[in-house]
């Protein structure tokens, strides 16, 4: 897709960051007005030093990202020692390692003649990080700047929280997590910045010779690779020799790295455990998607980076503007700083508007092709009123069916799983479609059909022949959750409505409640969603609802034919459903799948999980399998924290809201939701997907 400006980044950080209070101050025209320079002036003399040390685009980035894992984002690792500063640069992470201080201080010393006493330290390295990921042909993005410098360091802590090149997978984990990052996503994304840069031989010389102290190289390093690292790094030689991170494009910006991964001739031990380790299976499919589409690595990559650079930073009054980047202001420094931080854990509360998802849509969602039809204002002209209608309807609905938002927003998810967000499971059985209604997850129990009919049919009188089925679905999704005290987003429209139905495929690809989790990690990652965040975060859609008694019912007499209760149910829990559903009894009755807030969107669901009261077998799985160290984590995450729940609910409704979306030409405008148009309908369809 050629370089990509990643210009709606910026928009999406507030939104994928936790809401940092801090984004008030942090703002992509900061310095419009006091600098407006600033990045010309940073690129200029990146431009400059590029052309005797190629290297020095990774060395800037690496200075931002130890910066950040010690206290932030606050240029910490810039401060040289003084009587009351331990300075980071001699942290074992930085030791005789660290480089590129001159660089940074010559583009100090520019942009103090051109704005003197402006701009921080902390958004130097933040500028010069991004542009040296795209001078080396890698994505840019419009950077958050506002950042003001620490009046401290901390060596200990460096010596703490920094990744090191010969750490297992587990550790690095635990880092990411312990500054703020998640262990996935981020882990792998940020490692890829190893696809340009140099190593010195004494990183990575036990894994050549002596791995794990047993007189053998690392097993996992491809032979003909080792033998190349041999020759290049002796046992006695001079560990300060260079080797390059990625032997193929050493100084270009792209998905080598995770390529090499592939074949083992990852240099660090670090970079080898994400795909090497034993039942690593999140890191191992990053890594493979990422050497498979260098696109997605470099959208994940630009979200990563705006991430990790919002860690922890000083804004306002907070910290200092330094003139001299490696010392403290005598005029303001305290004994302490006195730093009053802004943690990126700390988030928005209250309902949530998050207007900004539509922006992030397609820069989350592998750039969809149907991004360019797919508009937020695509019945603007058209049908202006459409989600005003769609809300009339479900208000109305709700009043006297207070289930019935549940139920909307399960016929969407049960259709964008089934050949895309198609309305397919809105057809009934003619000659030529086998109904998905009658598939075994929705028989009896898929309901709101006549819902969407009033719906169609109001907008039809509005607006006819204009707002498809699948689109309606959409908002029907969203205004359910808004309406019932979760949060709301703006939808990307323009979808079109299938002419087939396949329930076939819906018996083999809609997740049913009584599902291990590799079971339901399988189903998620087929149909293109991921298998931890999107998983959990959908789930979480169980907060509200019923399901009946036949969903369950093993669960309580006779799970896995063992004729004893499934062990993780609460046994309090227990005997309530027991009484609820007893054997023999009728299997249409309902319960309540967050029995505190039923029909409340909010982030109990969760909490019920961690005491074992999930109603379905799926739901306690993402909390109860042994070894779900990553679905576990995000349970006990979002139970802690409704906004970070909402927030991960909405992209991942939108992600899957964009599953093999038809558009343009492709399908057609349904006229009635359970019927094919007659004057478009061939004998198969014909259906083309835009994605």
């Amino acid at each position: 897709m050629g370089k990509m400006h990643v210009r709606l980044a910026l928009l999406c950080v507030v939104f994928l960051l936790g809401g940092s209070l801090a984004w008030g101050q942090l703002s992509p025209t900061f310095y419009d007005q006091t600098c407006p320079d600033v990045t010309s002036i940073i690129q200029e003399v990146l431009v400059q030093a590029l052309q005797s040390d190629p290297r020095i685009g990774a060395s800037l980035i690496r200075l931002h990202f130890h910066d950040c894992f010690v206290n932030g984002c606050d240029a910490s690792i810039l401060l040289d020692n003084s009587a009351t500063i331990e300075s980071e640069k001699e942290a074992a992470g930085n030791n005789n390692s660290a480089r590129g201080f001159d660089v940074v201080d010559t583009m100090k010393s520019a942009l103090e003649s051109a704005c003197p006493g402006v701009v921080s330290c902390a958004d130097i390295l933040t500028i010069a990080s991004e542009r040296s990921v795209f001078l080396s042909g890698g994505p840019s993005w419009t950077n958050l700047l506002g950042r003001r410098d620490s009046t401290t360091a901390s060596r200990a802590l460096a010596n703490l929280s920094l990744p090191a090149p010969f750490e297992t997978l587990d550790i690095l984990r635990r880092k990411f997590t312990d500054v703020g990052l998640n262990n996935d996503t981020d882990l792998v994304a940020l490692s890829g910045a190893h696809t340009f840069g140099r190593a010195q031989c004494r990183t990575f010389i036990d894994r050549l010779y002596d791995f794990n102290s047993t007189n053998l190289p690392d097993p996992t390093l491809n032979t003909t690779y080792l033998q190349t690292l041999q020759q290049l790094c002796p046992q006695g030689g001079n560990g300060s020799v260079l080797a390059n991170l990625d032997p193929t494009t050493p100084d270009g910006f792209d998905n080598n790295y995770f390529s090499n991964l592939l074949t083992n001739d990852g240099l660090l031990q670090s970079d080898q455990e994400l795909f090497s380790t034993p039942g690593a299976d999140d890191t191992i499919a990053l890594v493979s998607n990422f050497s498979a589409n260098q696109t997605a690595f470099f959208e994940s990559f630009v979200l990563s980076m705006i991430r990790m650079g919002n860690l922890s930073v000083l804004t306002g009054t907070s910290g200092e503007i330094r003139l001299n980047c490696s010392i403290v202001n005598v005029n303001l420094a305290g004994p302490s700083g006195g730093l009053c931080r802004i943690p990126s854990s700390k988030v928005l509360t209250g309902k949530m508007h998050v207007r900004l998802a539509l922006l992030c849509a397609v820069f989350l969602l592998g750039g969809s092709l149907a991004w360019g039809q797919l508009s937020p204002t695509f019945y603007n002209q058209t049908c202006p009123n459409v989600t005003s209608i769609i809300q009339g309807v479900l208000a109305q609905a709700l009043q006297s069916d207070p289930r019935i938002g549940a139920s909307l927003i399960r016929l969407h998810f049960h259709d964008c799983f089934v050949n895309g967000c198609d309305a397919s499971i809105l057809l009934d059985n003619t000659a030529t479609i086998e109904s998905e209604k009658e598939a075994a997850a929705n028989n009896n129990s898929a309901r709101g059909f006549d819902v969407v009919d009033t719906m169609k049919r109001r907008l039809e009188s509005a607006c006819p022949g204009v707002v498809s089925c699948a689109d309606i679905l959409t908002i029907a999704a969203e205004r359910s959750v808004f309406l019932s005290g979760g949060p709301s987003w703006t939808n990307l429209l323009g979808r079109r409505d299938s002419r087939n139905a396949s329930r076939a495929l819906a018996n083999l690809t809609i997740p049913a409640p009584f599902e291990t989790l590799d079971i339901l990690r399988t189903k998620f990652t087929n149909v293109g969603l991921n298998n931890n965040t999107d998983l959990v975060a959908l789930s979480g859609a169980h907060t509200f609802g019923r399901a009946q008694c036949r969903t369950f019912i093993s669960r309580l007499y006779n799970f896995n034919g063992t004729n004893v209760p499934d062990p993780t149910l609460n046994t309090t829990y227990l005997q309530t459903l027991q009484q609820l559903c007893p054997q023999g009894g009728n299997g249409s009755v309902l319960a309540n799948l967050d029995p505190t807030t039923p029909d409340v969107f909010d982030k109990n669901y969760f909490s019920n999980l961690l005491i074992n009261d999930g109603l379905l077998q799926s739901d306690q799985e993402l909390f109860s399998t042994p070894g779900a160290a990553d679905t576990n984590a995000l349970v006990r995450n979002f139970s802690a924290n409704q906004t970070l729940f909402f927030e991960n609910f909405v992209l991942s409704m939108i992600r899957m809201g964009n599953l093999s979306v038809l558009t343009g030409t492709s399908g057609e405008i349904r006229l009635n939701c359970s019927v094919v148009n007659g004057n478009l309908a061939g004998p198969s369809g014909g259906l083309v997907s835009s994605i």
